[in-house]
């Protein structure tokens, strides 16, 4: 099977320092490599319920239901999303939040059809270039999603910038990021 890559866009800003880090990972892809942006502040979910003992998850709809046919269809989920306070964006979170109902959701067969896929983030934080500990929080919860279905987590890549295209003058960023999803 070839590599069907989805990029979701966890900012809630446009073409802000972690899209244009991802961007640049993607050129890296070798040719022919099948992409799928999708942003997640233009595809929203309604707030996420927890009815694992109260009746249970029908099938998602919606946007729910777009999010899943993506997820299930890539074989690489690279995670876009610049680093809030230490952790995910909201977005992001509920996205994930909504893999619960999609794991106990009848016919989807979501656990099982997520191991083998990898997982991949690809960050930017307001710290000085080379500072990685503010976003750990972040890389740590994705990897350890990633070791849950078991998906292989593919790494994270961590830009510096604040401003819209500070990250570019984080040439060692820019740099690994050229080579980032293409090892895999």
């Amino acid at each position: 099977m070839s590599r069907q890559v989805l990029v979701l866009l966890g900012s809630a800003r446009e073409g802000g320092n972690t899209e244009r880090l991802a961007r640049r990972a993607v050129e890296g892809l070798p040719a022919g490599t099948a992409v799928r942006w999708l942003r997640l502040a233009g595809l929203p979910l309604e707030p996420f319920q927890d009815l694992r003992h109260a009746g249970g998850y029908g099938p998602p709809t919606g946007n729910a239901a777009a999010l899943l046919e993506a997820t299930l269809a890539a074989t690489d989920l690279v995670v876009a999303a610049p680093t809030y306070w230490f952790g995910l964006p909201a977005a992001v979170k509920l996205y994930l939040d909504h893999w619960s109902a999609w794991l106990r959701a009848p016919g989807v067969e979501f656990k099982a059809r997520m191991a083998g896929k990898t997982l991949w983030a690809i960050t930017v934080n307001s710290g000085a270039p080379g500072e990685v500990a503010s976003s750990r929080p972040l890389i740590e919860q994705l990897r350890l999603t990633a070791a849950y279905f078991p998906m292989r987590f593919g790494g994270a890549l961590v830009g510096h910038g604040s401003k819209p295209g500070e990250v570019e003058q984080d040439q060692a960023a820019m740099e690994e990021a050229g080579r980032f999803l293409a090892g895999a």
